[in-house]
């Protein structure tokens, strides 16, 4: 017998745009955006993940912190920003990879964080109870 807790529903959405630059070459930018149900807002603010960093880091040479600022201006990025909706840009296609490689990790930390959120129904409201045949 397995209790399942509600659905949770975190969304990812990434906007990504060619865009010209000042001079004729071209940029690439992705606005990023992280949407919760209410629910799993509430259950984040709980268990303080609003203001966890999800990227970047807490001291000015730390790589994560490097990369953060140079791809977004920020030296870190947490829930509550990704909330919000971040934009994040690269000067060439050269650099298309980075992107797209940070996109995914934005999205695999969000993963994690979501099985936190998660895990809280298991948990809060007097708990639950979980058996299965091996």
């Amino acid at each position: 017998m397995s209790i399942i807790p509600q659905e949770l529903t975190m969304k990812f959405s990434a906007d990504r745009t060619e865009k010209k630059g000042p001079l004729g070459g071209a940029y690439y930018e992705t606005y990023i955006k992280i949407t919760l149900t209410p629910e799993e807002e509430n259950i984040a603010r709980k268990q303080g993940i609003m203001r966890t960093i999800i990227f970047g880091g807490r001291s000015s040479d730390d790589p994560e912190t490097i990369e953060a600022f140079r791809l977004c201006g920020m030296v870190n990025i947490t829930m509550e920003d990704l909330i919000q909706g971040i934009t994040v840009k690269v000067g060439s296609g050269q650099e298309l990879g980075r992107l797209a490689g940070f996109e995914d990790l934005i999205k695999q930390r969000c993963k994690n964080l979501k099985s936190n959120i998660t895990a809280d129904q298991f948990f809060g409201s007097g708990g639950s109870k979980d058996e299965e045949e091996l």
